[in-house]
């Protein structure tokens, strides 16, 4: 049985706002859409991965995915209404600002899921949530935001946690973009 990936994407204009006194508009919207693109291309590469939604306000054309309409009610109710609707499939959630992720990641998570249920990629702090995945998707009331880990910890109790470069170094602030090149090679950034 296949997974179905959720990739939330805010509208253009919304996007990595914290990055605005590090980075010009334009380059803030290059980074978030390259961003995208490749986590896109990344679960689109493992053969897991039947299907990768794409939650948005706003429909993109990107190859490969479906445009799953974010209603606006926030991105946890948002989630838990997608998840409704894949009630008992696999699910996988994965943001849209992972630089760093590869198929080792997402073959990693989705296997800790399958073994147990569950699996969270923690962030590189250690209490956020950038991944989720769910062996038979259930609405457990999502809790994207801040100290999210602890959050959905609560309510998946039995998740396996896992804490990945590729899974743990997403991008919200000039630091994020420091520890994505400081973990890398020279020259792949």
């Amino acid at each position: 049985m296949s997974w179905t990936a959720i990739v939330p994407l805010k509208a253009a204009a919304e996007r990595k706002t914290r990055l605005s006194e590090a980075l010009d508009g334009d380059a803030k919207a290059a980074l978030a859409e390259g961003m995208a693109y490749h986590v896109i291309a990344t679960l689109a590469d493992s053969s897991a991965i039947g299907s990768i939604r794409v939650l948005s306000p706003v429909s993109f054309d990107i190859p490969g995915t479906t445009w799953e309409p974010d209603l606006g009610k926030g991105l946890n109710a948002e989630l838990d209404r997608v998840c409704a609707a894949l009630a008992g499939e696999r699910m996988v959630i994965v943001h849209a600002d992972l630089p760093l992720l590869c198929a080792e990641d997402v073959s990693a998570l989705l296997g800790a899921a399958d073994g147990v249920g569950a699996a969270i990629a923690t962030d590189r702090h250690g209490v956020g949530t950038n991944a989720l995945a769910l062996r038979e998707a259930a609405c457990v009331g999502f809790a994207f935001g801040p100290d999210s880990l602890a959050h959905h910890l609560a309510r998946l109790p039995h998740a396996v946690v896992l804490q990945r470069n590729g899974l743990a170094i997403d991008i919200d602030t000039a630091d994020d973009i420091a520890a994505a090149q400081g973990a890398l090679p020279l020259g792949r950034w």
